[in-house]
């Protein structure tokens, strides 16, 4: 099931029909909404180990925020941030009911599994439509850093599986 926090935006196959100006008011926006989700959710986890990497990736996705930032004012000079209606998704949005047990926690993990992912591939695509070398390395750096993400994520997805899976033994009698 799909939590309503997390909402499912166009394809990647749209990026085309959108200026590099809206593009990038799409990729901040992400990274804000990845760095509240991230953070809503650490405030509801209690296992520490799992809590510290969740708070490391929000404060991974600022840094990407204030990336972004500098190459939107450096691209369009005294222009404002366009955060367009539509965007690529899915955007993770921040999580405003409380979690309640390990399912949900799985189940959001695997959602923000899905929206690195697809960051990855809409900033791949976004290096093509770059147009310096060094915007092109920058988008090329997010993209994998975000697949770095998506790695880290799944690592504590198997385990939090295989801890689920134990959990249900110990209740399971003789």
């Amino acid at each position: 099931m799909v939590p309503p926090e997390l909402e499912e935006g166009l394809p990647l196959e749209k990026m085309k029909d959108f200026s590099l100006e809206e593009l990038l008011g799409m990729a901040i926006k992400a990274e804000i909404g990845a760095r509240k989700f991230y953070e809503s959710l650490a405030e509801r986890i209690e296992i520490q180990e799992l809590k510290e990497k969740i708070e490391w990736l929000a404060g991974e996705e600022k840094k990407h925020e204030e990336l972004l930032r500098k190459i939107y004012a450096n691209m369009f000079p005294g222009k404002e941030v366009i955060f367009p209606k539509e965007h690529i998704g899915p955007e993770l949005q921040p999580v405003a009911r409380k979690l309640e047990g390990i399912q949900d926690i799985i189940d959001l993990i695997r959602w923000a599994m899905k929206a690195e992912e697809i960051a990855a591939q809409f900033y791949a695509k976004l290096e093509e439509m770059v147009d310096t070398e060094e915007k092109k390395r920058l988008m090329r750096y997010l993209s994998d850093m975000e697949r770095g993400h998506y790695y880290n994520l799944k690592a504590e997805y198997e385990l939090l599986l295989d801890w689920e899976m134990y959990s249900q033994m110990m209740h399971v009698g003789p």
